[in-house]
Formats: structure tokens, C-alpha cells, sequence
């Protein structure tokens, strides 16, 4: 990809998160001829699919956001921070080892901090493994079998795709759904659409239906001990795109997310500063730019530590 390329795509960013804050209205003008440029558009439409794609708009709770998107002509003030940055799935370089296991080649994937990558299966199922992230894809029996060593994975299932987990076993049935494993053991299934049905050991944790409710956060203890169900958290189902849309988020949690995706830290001076409420459209993937766009919005000064990490702090009277 060209400088130029590059540039615009950024400049395509900025557009698309401008247009979801306070100011959209005024911004239509010079927005509509930016876009009137061919390539300027194309850059634009890219990130707007990009951001579909990746499930975020599936899961906001307010119905007109899909529409705005998809008819940036009839856009208006949705998120209250200005400033934020859209973000693309990150396609970066990413560790795939093919390993002979009894005769079988297994296909190996792997991310490292901050990088997201989206990798399609031979049996045409796709998997989207987050930052820090590491999964098996095998034919077994004639049958396409991936599992999760580590971290999280969104996959969506072509046909009778067998999935596994820290002892789970799932029949994915078409379905799209997410898994995270805790790094002190213990497996969260997320189904966001289809019926994927638990097999094995795991289905006599849940009698009544060994199908996994859709819109739900199924939390399986370590090595299948218990099993808890509570609301899906709609933040994080956002995770693939790198982008993150918060609402009434205490700052803290904020910084949390994206410290999980960048070697550089975002710390907090002090618990004041982590209890503020962020609402917004973010790219979490670059602590730089999150630092300072949470800055501007509210006033704060970064500092930078000298391991490199940032402190927002509350600027000096």
C-alpha cells in the first residue's frame, strides 16, 4: 500500500468517526466533498464494511445506528465524544504453522499483542482470533475440527464445524458465536447467532437444553466445574473490528481493554480519573491515539512513565 493509500484510509477514519459525534451536522458539508472524491469514497466504504462486518452494529442496542451507517447522508449526532478513531480488522503478520500429529497435518494460528487476524478454514468456516491469541484447525474423521489454546476466537461455522475449549465440545451447526479463555482456566462461549449444541462432558451442565442460548454469556469453570449464564456484554462484542463503542463506561474499564491490546499501558493517576464516564466510538488497538483522543475529551494531560507507559492525569489548575 502506497503513502497516499495509507493517508487516506487514515483520513477515511477520522471521517468515520466525525460523523458519529456531536458535530456530524456540521461537518456534512465538508464531509459530502471530501466523499465526492471516487477514492475518498471507496476508502470510506471500506470502513464502513469492515465495521459491519465485523458484528458491531449487530450488536448495538440503538436500532437506528445500522441505518445511519449504511445512508451517511442521513447521519446524525449519536456518540458524545468527539474525536475518535474508527478502526479496520487488523491484518498484520501473523505466525500459521502446518505440524504432522499421527499422520494429520494440523494447521496452527497465532497472534501476538495487538494484532487481529481472520482466517478462513478448508471446510470454508472462518475464525477471527483477537490479540495475543493461538488455535488448531484439523480434519478429523473427515471433519473440520478447530480449537482454542488461547485467548479468544469469533467463528462462524460452515455446517457441522466441531469446536473445542479447555474440555468443551460444541457442534457448530452454522453458528456464529465467540470464545475466550480465562488465563486462570475456565472457558465464555458467546453465541451470536445460530444453535450451536454442546456435546461430551460439558452438555450435562446444562439439562434442560444442550443447545447454548443465543445473546447470552455461557461461563464454564475450570475444566468443566460449574457452569454460569449471564447477559452478553455488548463492548465486547465488538472486539473484531478493534474498535470499541462505549456508553457511560467508567474511563477504567476503558484503559483495561485497551491495555490488553498494546505493550504501552494507559495508567491512571488517580481513582478519580478512572470513575469518568466515557461514551464513544474508539480504536483501542493504538494507546497513543486512545490516550490522547481520552484526553482531549475530557480535559486530561498525558503524561508518558519511564517504561513508556501513558498516565492520564488531570491537568494542573
Amino acid at each position: 500500500m502506497s503513502q497516499q493509500d495509507k493517508a487516506r484510509d487514515q483520513e477515511a477514519a477520522q471521517w468515520f468517526a466525525r460523523m458519529r459525534g456531536p458535530g456530524a451536522l456540521t461537518h456534512r458539508a465538508a464531509f459530502d466533498a471530501w466523499r465526492a472524491d471516487a477514492a475518498n469514497r471507496r476508502a470510506y466504504e471500506a470502513i464502513e464494511r469492515q465495521f459491519d462486518e465485523a458484528g458491531v452494529l449487530a450488536q448495538s442496542r440503538r436500532p437506528d445506528v445500522r441505518r445511519r451507517t449504511r445512508r451517511t447522508r442521513d447521519l446524525a449526532p449519536v456518540y458524545k465524544i468527539t474525536g475518535a478513531l474508527a478502526a479496520c480488522v487488523i491484518a498484520a503478520a501473523v505466525l500459521s504453522l502446518v505440524v504432522w500429529r499421527g499422520g494429520q497435518a494440523e494447521m496452527r494460528y497465532a497472534t501476538g499483542l495487538g494484532q487481529i487476524r481472520a482466517v478462513k478454514l478448508a471446510d470454508g468456516s472462518s475464525m477471527v482470533l483477537d490479540t495475543d491469541s493461538a488455535a488448531t484447525a484439523v480434519t478429523r474423521g473427515g471433519r473440520q475440527v478447530v480449537r482454542l489454546d488461547h485467548g479468544r476466537a469469533r467463528i462462524v461455522a460452515a455446517g457441522a464445524l466441531r469446536i473445542e475449549a479447555d474440555g468443551a465440545q460444541l457442534d457448530g451447526q452454522g453458528a456464529t458465536l465467540d470464545l475466550a479463555l480465562a488465563p486462570q482456566g475456565g472457558l465464555a462461549v458467546t453465541v451470536l447467532s445460530g444453535q450451536p449444541r454442546l456435546s461430551g462432558a460439558a452438555a450435562r451442565l446444562l439439562p434442560a437444553s444442550a443447545a447454548l442460548p443465543t445473546g447470552r454469556e455461557v461461563l464454564f469453570g475450570p475444566k468443566l466445574s460449574s457452569v454460569n449464564i449471564r447477559p452478553a456484554s455488548k463492548v465486547e462484542a465488538q472486539w473484531p473490528s478493534g474498535l470499541r463503542t462505549f456508553d457511560q463506561t467508567p474511563l477504567s474499564a476503558v484503559a483495561a481493554i485497551a491495555n490488553r491490546y498494546n505493550s504501552r499501558k494507559i495508567r491512571l493517576a488517580d481513582p478519580a480519573v478512572g470513575a469518568l464516564r466515557v461514551s464513544g466510538a474508539f480504536r483501542v488497538t493504538g494507546a497513543d491515539e486512545l490516550a490522547n483522543g481520552l484526553a482531549a475529551a475530557f480535559g486530561l494531560t498525558v503524561l508518558k512513565a519511564p517504561n513508556g507507559d501513558l498516565i492520564l492525569s488531570r491537568a494542573a489548575a
